[in-house]
Formats: C-alpha cells, structure tokens, sequence
C-alpha cells in the first residue's frame, strides 16, 4: 500500500521526467529540422521534404498540445500515455515519408520504447513495444501489397521487396522493439529498487541523525567538539548554558578562551604528548561573574597517522556538587560541636540556676543601699539574660521529634497574634495587621515548632521597627510558589510575614539565618537561625527580600500534599480582635 507521502514522491519524479522529456523532444525535433535543411540543401537531386515537414509539424503540434495540457493540469499517467501514443504515431509517419521499408528511422520506435520505461510501469513497456511493432508491421504489410505508397526520401530499392530479406527486416526490427522494452523495463525496474533502497537509508541516517543530535542536545552534561588547535566546531545545550554563549558565537573560538581554564589550555598545548581519556577538574566564571566548578573529560576524534584531528570534551558542572559536599562537611562538624556545646550548656545551666536562686535569696534577706541594690538588680537581670541564651542555645541545638497533628494554622495565628500584644516586646505604636483565607486552613505539622517559628518572626519584625510600624502576617495556599531564594512546585501554604523596619543590608541577608549573627546589640542571634530549623525539619522551605529602610518580607512555604481545608467560616469577630 502507498502512502500520501510516498504518492506524493512519486507523482513529483513523474513530473519532473515528463517535464524533461517534453524539453528534449523539443531538442530532438529541432535538431531533425536543422538536419533536413541541411540535408535539403546538400542533396544531389531534388528530395520530397514536404510531407516530412508537415509530419514534423504535426510533432510540435503535439509537443505543444502537451506542453498545455501540462500546465492545466491534467493527470501525469494519462498525460504519459498521451505522449508515448503520440510519440508512436510520429516515428510511424516519418518512417513512412522516408521510404517506408527502405526508411533509415525505424530505429527511432526503440526511443520511444526507452521513453515508456522511464515515466511508466514496467508493463508499458511492452505495450509500446507491441504498439511500435503494429505500426511498423502495418505499414510494411500495406506497402508490400501495394495498398500504400510511401514517400522515398531516398532513391528506391528492390532489395527490399524481396521476401526473405523484407522477412529479416520485420522480425529483427520487431525484436530489437520488444528486446529494448525488455531490457530497459528490467533496467529500470532495478533503478527504482536502488533509489528506493537509497532514499530508505538516507531517511534512516536522518531519523539516526536526528536521534543523536536530540540525545545530544539534551544531555545533562555539556559536550564540545574541537579541532586539533582547540578551536570550538560544535555544542549542545547545556555547554552554551555553561559558558553562557550561543553555538554561533561558539564557532571557531579557542575553548581555553572561552572558558579560562588553564589546564585545558595546558592540554592543547601538549595534546600531542597525553594519554587519553584525559580527566580535567578546574575552576572559572560563567557570564554574570559567579565561580563554576568544572570536570572535563576529553576523549579523540578522528584519529591519524599524524595524531587525532579532532577532540571530544564533556563537561559536568560540579558547583552544587562541591556546595554540597561543604555542607555536609559543615553540618558535620555543626553537629559535632552541637552536641559537644549542649552538653556544656546543660552543665552551664545548673549552677546557674542556683546562683540566680541564691542571689534571689540573699536580695530578699539581706538590707541594701540604693547603689547594691541597683548592683542585685543587674546581676540578676543578667543571670536571667544568660539563662535565656543558654536556653535558647539548647533548644536550637537539641534535635526535636516531631509530633505530627492536624492544626488549624487560622487560630494558631490568631493566637500568637494575642500573646504578642501582651508580650513585653509589643508596643502600643505597632499595628499588626492579619490576612487570612476566609476558610479554616489546617495542616499536618508540629503545632509547638510551628508556634515557635510564628513568634520568633513575628518578634523579629517587632524588633526590626523600633517600636513604630506597621507588622502584616498573611497566609495563603499555592500550587508551585517561586521565590529569589527558592522555588517549588509542590502544593503547600505560604506564610508571608512584613515589616517597615530598617531592613537588612544586602550584604547581611546571606548571613541572617547562621547561628549566633545578629544586628541588634542586645541580640543572641538564635531566632532566625531557630525558625530556619523548623521550618527545614518540617519539610518546607524559607526566603526573605529586604530593602534598607523599608523593611523586610520573610516568606515560609509549608508542604500540604493532601487537602485539609475545613469549608467551616471561621469567627470573624475574634480575627478582627486579633488583627486590630
């Protein structure tokens, strides 16, 4: 069964053979004019070239006639038909106005024979044959019974009336027809097989191409080819993604350039004299700057008896890989000094609990002047301050089991926002605005973590604005939520807590989560570093923009990969309380 795409091939071929056909019939019957007058005006005796002339005539006619049913349209099968039948009747009239059996043209049936085999099926061929064979044998027939008279273009023999010669004449024209249809059918026929083989190879070196040049581009990796001096001639994807240049502007620039890495220029200037697979590890700056870890593996290409002409390189980035493993290393030791720290401050925190006791007990037993009083007063003001530190060192260190339930994350705001305005560091100037779905939204969590997160941003932002501003707490679901310090596309709920305060320099924001740092001087700098813990052990991830003098946004995405909302309206008079 042909296919559209196939006939559609097909039908093109045609076209063009019967196209070039039509131009060489026209090449063929303009050089047999040129050679009749030619003929004409060399001949010894007059020759009777009108009845040739109104046969070629009747030819351009044809040629013509073809030519404009070409253009209209018709269909390219029955317009070879019309050609090979008119073609027929051609060679048949100019063998009869050059002598009929005596006529030098009989050769001419064969082209039209050939004709068949190139823009028709194999079985035409015979049917011209056949057809080439009735003409002439018909025009043999009657001329030898006296019933035609040709015109002798050439001066009469009797030869060729003679039965066994005129006998040989037919039979070895006849079969020089049917040989030609033949041969050139089975000529043919294995022509088209071997294009067809051809065009079934290039297709699968083009599907086999192209499989390899998508397997290319969509390597994880980066992959140049060069030449033998290092000058670039290929690159997928993500090598432009590394080097941060298109192929274009790839092309023809040394790779050592493009990259800066000077064992690779190392490489090509001893390329000679190395062993390859070659490994290289090195560091360089992609486009905007930022540091790139590098693994490079080159391998040959096209090798000769004067070395390799060309090489392959595969680069892997190997920057997160590295930040990764100095993570590791980091929590590692974190870790280790954690446990160390915690059991000291657990040792710490005794003591110290019988000093402040101790201290309490004396400042209530014993009569002091004003100025030891003010001095009992900070000692235990600091006893205290140093509990506090050695408490919240110890709850950020200690690791914590979670105790998943289902919380409704509407009230525990709500709640949080209420023990704020009676905490110490509220004050009366602040406004704390709350912006909350009109639905209860419950999530499966650690409501104690979650409570400790809440407040300690919540106190953060207090802090930030200097006992003035304006503090916005606000909740809402995501499908997918993208932010500059991280981006998901999980399902979750992102809490978004917003001050005016003074904000955070630019250089600062990288180190505002690490244990310990702090801008305030009264500060520990364990609240941040503590809200980054849980909201890590919780699965979920945290992000802040900040601007110097107009505050900070801090923005927690919390996973919720099944649907808990509660379509119950919460109490609306309670949250207006809470956000007033």
């Amino acid at each position: 069964m042909i296919t559209p795409p196939e006939k559609k091939r097909q039908d093109s071929e045609l076209f063009l053979r019967i196209k070039t056909l039509m131009v060489l019939r026209m090449i063929f019957l303009t050089g047999f004019v040129i050679l009749l007058i030619t003929f004409e005006q060399n001949a010894v005796r007059p020759t009777p070239v009108v009845p040739v002339s109104i046969v070629l005539c009747t030819a351009y006619f044809f040629a013509l006639s073809y030519a404009l049913l070409f253009r209209i349209g018709m269909s390219l099968g029955d317009l070879a038909w019309i050609q090979v039948v008119g073609d027929l009747l051609v060679v048949g009239g100019l063998i009869f106005t050059t002598g009929g059996i005596d006529s030098p043209l009989s050769f001419l049936f064969i082209f039209v024979v050939i004709e068949t085999s190139v823009i028709l099926p194999r079985s035409a061929c015979y049917k011209a044959a056949a057809g080439a064979s009735i003409i002439y044998g018909l025009l043999v027939d009657l001329e030898y019974f006296n019933l035609i008279q040709p015109v002798y273009f050439f001066p009469k023999t009797e030869v060729s009336y003679q039965g066994a010669y005129l006998f040989y004449t037919v039979v070895m024209n006849l079969a020089s027809y049917f040989g030609v249809a033949f041969l050139s059918s089975i000529l043919t026929h294995r022509l088209r097989l071997i294009k067809e083989e051809l065009e079934a190879k290039n297709i699968q070196m083009e599907i086999l191409e192209a499989f390899h040049h998508r397997v290319i581009q969509q390597m994880g990796n980066g992959l140049m080819t060069t030449d033998s001096q290092g000058r670039i001639t290929s690159a997928n994807t993500a090598f432009e993604k590394i080097c941060g240049n298109s192929e274009e502007e790839l092309q023809n620039r040394f790779c050592y350039d493009v990259l800066n890495i000077d064992m690779l220029r190392e490489f090509f200037r001893t390329a000679k004299e190395q062993t390859l697979p070659y490994h290289i590890e090195g560091e360089c700056r992609d486009r905007n700057g930022e540091p790139l870890r590098l693994s490079v593996k080159i391998s040959g290409l096209s090798r000769s008896d004067s070395g390799y002409q060309g090489y392959i390189c595969v680069f892997e980035d190997l920057t997160e890989m590295r930040k990764m493993e100095e993570k590791v290393m980091q929590s590692e030791q974190l870790a280790a000094v954690g446990r160390f720290s915690a059991g000291l401050a657990h040792e710490i925190r005794n003591p110290l609990a019988s000093l402040s006791g101790s201290i309490q007990f004396l400042k209530e037993g014993l009569e002091l002047d004003g100025t030891h009083q003010r001095l009992m007063d900070i000692v235990l003001n600091e006893t205290e301050r140093l509990n506090e530190i050695v408490s919240g060192f110890l709850n950020f260190s200690l690791p914590k089991k979670k105790n998943l339930v289902v919380v409704d994350l509407t009230k525990l705001l709500e709640d949080c926002v209420i023990l704020m305005k009676n905490s110490n560091e509220y004050h009366s100037s602040i406004q704390i605005k709350l912006k909350l779905p009109q639905d209860r939204v419950l999530i499966e969590s650690d409501e104690e973590q979650l409570k400790q997160m809440i407040w300690n941003l919540c106190i953060n932002g207090i802090q930030a604005m200097d006992e003035e501003g304006t503090l916005t707490i606000s909740l809402k679901e995501v499908k997918g939520f993208q932010h500059p310090m991280f981006n998901t596309v999980r399902k979750g709920l992102v809490l978004r807590v917003q001050d005016e305060g003074r904000g955070i320099d630019e250089e600062e924001i990288n180190l505002i989560f690490d244990p310990f740092f702090t801008t305030r001087e009264e500060g520990v700098g364990l609240g941040l570093a503590t809200v980054k813990k849980i909201v890590e052990q919780l699965g979920g991830k945290i992000g802040l923009t900040s601007r110097k003098g107009q505050g900070t946004v801090f923005e927690v995405f919390l996973p919720q990969e099944r649907s808990l909302i509660n379509t119950t309206k919460p109490d609306k008079e309670m949250r207006q309380t809470a956000a007033s």
